[in-house]
């Protein structure tokens, strides 16, 4: 059984409620969604809750972030610890290799991780109260200014003797640029796709 897991802070793209909902009719899944939580509240209370079913596999599709259904299954097909697709963030790759290659960590927007991750981490799985300090790889009492609770879940997860596996391909980032007027039928919101991939992280 694969739990999907959607944090949201009120807004899901329909692209991606489309996608989960062929996850659902293709997979023995269960849907969680959170609307009402911040950064990381939301993503430790839908492995929480997910942790309370047989699920084996959890799987996260945040509100904004479009992979195809191919990636998603071809992440079920590797039957790995930890599966993702990349998606562009600024330009950049959500994740981010060392010189040899090795996927150090990466976004937790389109990612497949077995149960006993979370079982085998401590909690809290996801922080923001903490900043990696590139030059010394060291943990700092500095907050993240956003996001940044994936680096330190996956951070942990390879400390832990993890691997992070990258499924081919790029998942399509989405972003809300104007809001539809009021009152009026034609006023569709105004959605764009963020930039692609041009940049790669190594550290």
């Amino acid at each position: 059984m694969i739990a999907v897991l959607c944090p949201s802070r009120g807004l899901v793209f329909t692209e991606t409620d489309i996608l989960i909902d062929k996850v659902v009719n293709h997979f023995d899944s269960q849907v969680f969604r959170s609307y009402d939580k911040k950064i990381p509240d939301a993503q430790n209370f839908l492995v929480e809750e997910a942790l309370k079913t047989e699920a084996q596999f959890f799987l996260f599709i945040e509100e904004d972030v479009v992979p195809t259904f191919e990636q998603i299954k071809e992440m079920v097909n590797r039957n790995v610890d930890i599966a993702f697709v990349d998606y562009g963030v600024g330009g950049w790759s959500c994740g981010a290799k060392n010189d040899k290659g090795e996927i150090l960590w990466c976004g937790l927007g389109c990612s497949l991780i077995k149960r006993k991750v979370f079982e085998k981490l401590d909690r809290p799985w996801f922080r923001i109260d903490k900043s990696l300090r590139l030059n010394d790889n060291k943990w700092i009492d500095v907050p993240m200014k956003y996001g940044g609770h994936d680096i330190w879940f996956f951070t942990k997860a390879r400390e832990a003797g993890f691997k992070i596996t990258q499924v081919a391909g790029e998942a399509i980032h989405l972003r809300l640029d104007k809001l539809g007027t009021k009152e009026i039928n034609n006023g569709l919101h105004i959605i764009e796709k963020k930039p692609s991939i041009s940049k790669l992280q190594v550290i």
